[in-house]
């Protein structure tokens, strides 16, 4: 078991992230489900110069929780669950955590592990189980990075969709997705809320609702 400093943690606005690609070369031969999610997803996917990032995402299956201490040397992580609490090595991430902060002792926080389940071979999205689909669709790989596939994506973002940070990321991202993907985002917004004000420019007003269920198209 390793051995580390602990330390008192920074603020929660005291960030210095790393960058994706930084990201990427620490979990470079991490052999568990990885990704870059969050607003870096969306303009990875988008290319060109990216908005102003105050974090960085990594989503990761919860199968994969028990190796990340020894695949982390040198780095405090933390289990968000309203509160901020140091996660030791061989113990079991809280019931209630679905994010995990990390840090290296006296730096500020560098990026942030948000856990996805693992069902079978499929993935599950955490607010309505009926919404899933195959490990492999839940990605797409961008200059060798991992990046969740934006339909997902924009489906976590969802929750806040006037949010101005996740607007700008639903409509920068709009025109990159295909007929399919747009279907699949519809048919889960049905799903979560009935009605949602990203309705009208996915164009499906009556969309199929178990295409939730499906293969995320290409």
């Amino acid at each position: 078991m390793s051995q580390i400093v602990k330390d008192t943690p920074p603020g929660l606005n005291d960030w210095s992230p790393l960058s994706p690609v930084e990201a990427g070369r620490l979990l470079r031969d991490f052999p568990g489900v990885w990704c870059i999610a969050g607003g870096w997803a969306i303009d990875l996917c988008v290319g060109g110069r990216p908005r102003d990032h105050a974090d960085v995402d990594i989503q990761i299956g919860r199968t994969a929780l028990p190796l990340l201490h020894r695949r982390l040397p040198g780095w405090l992580l933390y289990a968000a669950d309203g509160d901020l609490t140091l996660w030791e090595e061989a113990s079991p991430l809280p019931d209630g955590a679905h994010d995990i902060w990390c840090r290296r002792p006296g730096q500020p926080w560098a990026f942030q592990f948000m856990v996805v389940d693992l069902d079978d071979r499929e993935w599950v999205f955490r607010r309505d189980d009926r919404i899933r689909g195959p490990i492999d669709t839940m990605t797409e790989r961008v200059d060798g990075l991992p990046i969740l596939a934006p339909e997902i994506q924009l489906l976590y973002k969802s929750k806040r969709p006037n949010r101005p940070k996740d607007e700008r990321d639903f409509r920068h991202v709009l025109p990159r997705l295909t007929a399919g993907k747009r279907e699949w985002l519809a048919a889960s917004l049905v799903q979560l809320y009935g009605d949602h004000p990203w309705m009208s420019l996915l164009g499906h007003a009556n969309p199929d609702p178990n295409v939730m269920t499906r293969e995320p198209l290409p």
